[in-house]
């Protein structure tokens, strides 16, 4: 039976009997995995701590016929001051339910599990805008899922000027040419520049960043609309980050 050393960060659980849990786990080292924890809801449990969604912790694994076991959780970073927000917390939901989609069980993801930790770190610290700090989290995934948005080159003839339009189904910009038959959205050329930065910069970064109101407005449109089509999925979590931001405009 093998031990597994490795950090991880639980992106969602399901309780079992009266006390375990079966927890999904982005770790650094061993891809998403199902780990069993045994008796961790009990209030005196030592994983208690470690088995809560968002927790990022070193875990202490063996391997059994069909999943992991926990033998350990140490926790590193519970994330507690989102959990105090109900947007952040929305948000944080979100960012799981993101990137438990893009992966596969023993798929090896380490720059996701980083992204999504270091994501949840300034989620939980406020140093950055929500807004921008979710739109690098979700364009840079794309980047890393393989659906890196053309920003610099028509996606329909290869041209590296004179861009008008985003198509969401083709993946990137149309040039003044291409875009005349093409069912796209007509796109400013600041954002197609804050769609640079955010690809470019680290997430630490990104508290420097300026934007107007009515650019910003258009790039969360268009990296919404994308991730829900390339991904093949509408989410509860952003339809739920919506309902909050109409609550809070009345």
């Amino acid at each position: 039976m093998s031990i597994i050393k490795t950090q991880g960060l639980v992106l969602k659980h399901t309780n079992v009997n009266e006390a375990d849990r079966v927890l999904t786990l982005l770790t650094k080292d061993k891809g998403k995995i199902k780990a069993y924890a045994k008796g961790c809801r009990r209030p005196k449990s030592r994983l208690i701590s470690s088995c809560e969604i968002f927790a990022f912790s070193d875990f202490i694994l063996f391997k059994g016929t069909n999943l992991y076991y926990v033998n350990s959780g140490e926790l590193r970073e519970s994330f507690y001051e989102i959990r105090k927000d109900l947007l952040r917390l929305s948000y944080a939901v979100y960012f799981a339910e993101l990137a438990d989609t893009v992966t596969y069980e023993d798929m090896y993801c380490k720059n996701i599990f980083l992204l999504l930790a270091r994501t949840l770190f300034y989620l939980s610290k406020k140093e950055i805008p929500i807004g921008i700090l979710s739109c690098a989290y979700q364009i840079k995934l794309m980047d890393l899922s393989g659906f890196r948005p053309s920003i610099k080159k028509c996606v329909s003839c290869g041209k590296e000027s004179n861009f008008t339009k985003f198509s969401i189904s083709l993946g990137g910009v149309l040039c003044n040419d291409c875009s005349i038959t093409a069912n796209a959205i007509r796109i400013n050329p600041r954002t197609l520049e804050f769609f640079g930065t955010l690809l470019s910069s680290r997430i630490s970064r990104l508290n420097t960043v300026k934007i107007d109101n009515t650019i910003f407005i258009e790039a969360d449109r268009i990296i919404s609309e994308f991730v829900q089509l390339h991904m093949d999925k509408k989410f509860k979590s952003m339809n739920f980050i919506n309902s909050i931001k109409s609550f809070e405009n009345l």
